[in-house]
Order: C-alpha cells, then sequence, then structure tokens
C-alpha cells in the first residue's frame, strides 16, 4: 500500500473525529453566548467539564452521514428551497431525536437534567420543544451549508501526524472528563 492511499485512510477517520469535537466547542460556545445575551447567567448546561457539548458533534455527523450536505458544490443559495427546508426538517428531527435521547438517558441513568424546556411552547417533559426544534433545523442548514465544508477541506490538509495526536488527545480527555463526572454523581 502506498503512502498516499494510507494517508487518506486516516485523514478519513481522522478529520470527522475533528469536526465532531469542533462542532462539540461551538455549540458549547455557542450555548454559552445564548445563555448570556438571553438570561444574563453564565450557565453551563453539560455534563462534560471541558467546553464541549458533544450531542452538538454527535447530531452534525450523524446528519452528514444520512443527509450529506444540504447544497451540492457550486449550488448557490438557495438553488432550491423546497428541498432546504425538507433538509431543514429532517435535520431537526435528528436534533431533537438526539436531545431527547440523552435528557431521558441522563435523567433516568443518573438522575441528571441537563436543560429543561418546562416553559417553553410545545415542550414535551422539558426534553424538547418545538421553537427549539425548528431553530436546530436552521442552524443545522447554516453550519451544515456554510461551515461544514470549509472545515473539512482544511482539515483534510491539516498534517495527518497533527490529527492524529490532536484527536487522541482530544478523545483521551473527553474520555476522562466523562469518567470523572461520573463517579462525582455516586
Amino acid at each position: 500500500m502506498n503512502t498516499t492511499t494510507k494517508k487518506s485512510g486516516v485523514q478519513t477517520l481522522c478529520v470527522p473525529i475533528a469536526l465532531f469535537f469542533l462542532f462539540s466547542f461551538l455549540g458549547w460556545g455557542m450555548e454559552k453566548l445564548w445563555f448570556l445575551f438571553a438570561y444574563g447567567e453564565n450557565a453551563d448546561r453539560g455534563f462534560l467539564t471541558l467546553p464541549l457539548c458533544p450531542i452538538y458533534g454527535g447530531s452534525l455527523l450523524t446528519i452528514r452521514a444520512l443527509l450529506g450536505l444540504p447544497v451540492k458544490d457550486g449550488e448557490r443559495y438557495p438553488h432550491n428551497l423546497v428541498r432546504l427546508l425538507l433538509y431543514a426538517f429532517a435535520a431537526s428531527l435528528v436534533a431533537t431525536a438526539a436531545e431527547l435521547l440523552t435528557a431521558t438517558f441522563f435523567d433516568r441513568a443518573f438522575g441528571v437534567r441537563l436543560w429543561s424546556y418546562r416553559g417553553y411552547p410545545y415542550e414535551w417533559r422539558g426534553y424538547i420543544c418545538l421553537p427549539m426544534s425548528v431553530a436546530w433545523g436552521a442552524l443545522i442548514v447554516a453550519a451544515m451549508g456554510l461551515i461544514w465544508t470549509p472545515l473539512e477541506k482544511a482539515l483534510g490538509r491539516a498534517p495527518t501526524r497533527v490529527l492524529v495526536s490532536l484527536d487522541a488527545l482530544l478523545v483521551v480527555a473527553a474520555a476522562l472528563d466523562f469518567a470523572i463526572n461520573l463517579v462525582l454523581l455516586f
């Protein structure tokens, strides 16, 4: 096997891992800013101590795998408004399902309420609500249509050794963070 193929295979694995952590960090930052400006609170609603909300990275990786990107290379927004609306709807379903599964798991398994939409219109058990689901659809279309591809290309150009080291460090740090926080619950 030549080194080009080997590098391509390693990068094929490492780039999505790096994107997972990058979007987990961006999601955490977005939530921090939202709560600061909307409620005047410096809230951290996640489970990890690190500045990561894995539900964002995981949701975007799932959406990329299931739905692809909302626009094809060379298309301009909005090339096909109906397709973008359907993409937003499907993406919001994936994100809402991730919220529901994550919230239910942490609530039932550990008695931890990571967030609550109680008081929001059309909420269900405080785990999910319609306004946030609609917002997720719009935010995901923007993220996947405007940010994903440039980041994916930039990470694809990163030296393989750097990408592997960074991914390994982040995976170990997040796993330790999760384990420590889990132990602290009991």
